[in-house]
């Protein structure tokens, strides 16, 4: 079992996020200016000035899974990715290969905006995030907040390992 923090909160969800990038964004870029820029965004440019990344993993339109813990949270860290529903999960944002709108459209689906390798490649995480603690749910930001993040609705069952 994952436990998060000192209250040791046990880990039984993970949340799908979109970068809100425009489509493609990471083409032609490096892993570390990936990582760079989510530091801007995250902690030199956010008014929180967090200590890190709110997200435990970033997955890129080719399926690469960043996890630089130097950058992104640890799986036992609590995240700063959804308000109030920080505790217990696990932040996993992808980068989009075609740009998310900003308002949830129905009948849009993971493919209209991520690719197959993103595909392979969280659902194979979830699959070692299963083996590692009781995963439960995997849910969007848009079950939690009034936002598109990550541009679909997503289907649990769909994800779960």
């Amino acid at each position: 079992m994952i436990y998060q923090g000192k209250a040791r909160y046990p880990v039984h969800e993970a949340i799908l996020h979109t970068s809100a990038t425009p489509g493609g964004w990471d083409d032609g870029k490096s892993d570390q200016e990936v990582l760079d820029a989510f530091w801007r965004w995250h902690v030199e440019g956010h008014p929180h000035r967090w200590r890190k990344v709110g997200y435990h993993r970033i997955i890129r339109t080719d399926g690469t899974v960043l996890w630089d813990t130097k950058y992104l949270r640890s799986i036992t860290e609590i995240g700063a990715h959804v308000r109030e529903r920080n505790r217990g999960t696990i932040g996993i944002c992808l980068i989009p290969a075609r740009t998310v709108p900003n308002v949830l459209r129905p009948g849009t689906y993971f493919a209209d905006f991520y690719t197959s390798a993103q595909r392979i490649a969280v659902k194979e995480y979830l699959g070692e995030l299963a083996e590692l603690t009781e995963l439960k749910w995997v849910t969007g930001h848009n079950d939690y907040a009034a936002k598109a993040c990550p541009g679909f609705k997503v289907d649990g069952r769909e994800w779960l390992p």
